[in-house]
């Protein structure tokens, strides 16, 4: 196949697929804004803010839809190129439908790279950030819990303000906490009191904190006051108490507590291992963050398997008939795969299968598959 008529359908591939990604992060766009609209309509929350967020959060969402915006453009673009009599014309000059689906099968693949290694840091940090505004604007209590090579960082909410709990080391299941500090902040962001405790433990409806010294805090000593340690310091006119035992409030449980580390997809790809690798370390299981980060770097299979399925189910000629039944069949063969692909990651996040065959095995099956499928309609 001549390198004119391999760049005419990469280049039709390619065209196709951003305008089935622009028309699906429109719709995404306005989708969010309906719902957060009505999530405003009890607040003072203003529509600028609103398209804000939306836009945020469109491009989370568009990249876990990107598989089956690929299957769709590919099934467009070829269908097309079947209405007009283009695919017969190649095929009797003799070239095979493999040589045929080649370029936009490399093309698929370099989409699926660009969209783990470009696409993925803009989205996740937009996701994080949507994450953040919206707590903020609508008033979410919100739990959420950060390892780092300092130690453990655990933030709780409430009506009356967010509690901010910093450990040097905890347990695997995090009931159990050592050199704790604990930093309270009112309704208005002020911080009211500080706690250094020995031990802390998870009880039912509060944490138990031994060994305490108390500051209550009137005023802040400005930005950037710190004891050294990255830590907020307490002022001079605060005077510490020590006490045996305190009882801190708290809604959180074991589960809340392991279900709120930072969602794998406000991590960007790149800084995944490292995250990954600190997880290990503190002695949590970071098999959801290693099987997302997987599941990204699958995405050029994925993408490559999604452009065979749509050409396997595209090709027919018009004069045929049947294009209606063969477009939707393709559509239930991605969702298909989509119902398959979320019982793998189930599987693999649970721990029941390994990690890396619950990330590999639905993407190398759907190519072989497709493979197949074109093998039988085509040459069959």
């Amino acid at each position: 196949m001549s390198w004119t008529l391999s760049c005419y359908v990469a280049r039709r591939f390619l065209f196709t697929f951003l305008a089935t990604f622009s028309a699906v992060f429109v719709l995404v766009v306005l989708v969010d804004m309906v719902e957060l609209l009505r999530k405003s309509a009890d607040s003072n929350v203003g529509f600028d803010t609103v398209i804000l967020l939306a836009f945020m959060h469109a491009p989370a969402v568009t990249i876990t839809a990107a598989p089956f915006t690929v299957l769709l453009a590919a099934m467009a673009a070829f269908a097309r190129m079947a209405r007009e009599s283009e695919l017969v014309v190649t095929r009797a000059a003799g070239v095979s439908v493999w040589r045929l689906t080649a370029p936009a099968v490399i093309s698929a693949i370099f989409l699926g790279a660009v969209s783990f290694a470009v696409y993925n840091p803009v989205a996740s940090a937009m996701s994080a950030r949507f994450d953040s505004l919206e707590a903020k604007h609508f008033g979410h209590s919100t739990s959420r819990l950060m390892v780092s090579s300092e130690g453990l960082w655990l933030r709780q909410g409430s009506g009356e303000g967010q509690t901010v709990i910093h450990a040097r080391s905890a347990s695997g299941t995090v009931e159990r906490l050592w050199q704790v500090t604990v930093f309270q902040f009112d309704a208005d962001d002020k911080l009211r009191s500080r706690l250094n405790a020995r031990a802390a433990k998870l009880e039912q409806g509060y944490w138990r904190l031994n060994g305490v010294l108390e500051w209550q805090l009137a005023d802040l000593a400005g930005p950037g006051a710190g004891d050294g340690n990255g830590e907020l310091a307490p002022t001079a006119s605060g005077i510490a108490t020590e006490r045996d035992e305190i009882r801190l409030p708290t809604d959180l449980t074991r589960d809340r507590i392991v279900e709120s580390f930072s969602d794998p997809q406000t991590i960007s790809f790149w800084d995944l291992p490292d995250f990954i690798s600190v997880l290990i370390q503190s002695g949590f299981s970071a098999d959801r963050h290693l099987l997302h980060w997987h599941s990204l770097l699958a995405a050029p299979v994925v993408f490559a398997a999604m452009v065979l399925i749509g050409a396997a189910f595209s090709m027919r000629h018009a004069r045929f008939g049947g294009l209606g039944a063969m477009a939707l069949g393709c559509v239930i063969a991605g969702f298909v795969y989509y119902v398959l692909y979320d019982v793998a990651k189930a599987l693999g996040a649970s721990g029941t299968v390994p990690v890396v065959l619950a990330a590999w095995a639905p993407p190398a099956s759907a190519v072989l598959l497709s493979l197949g499928l074109l093998l039988h309609l085509e040459d069959g």
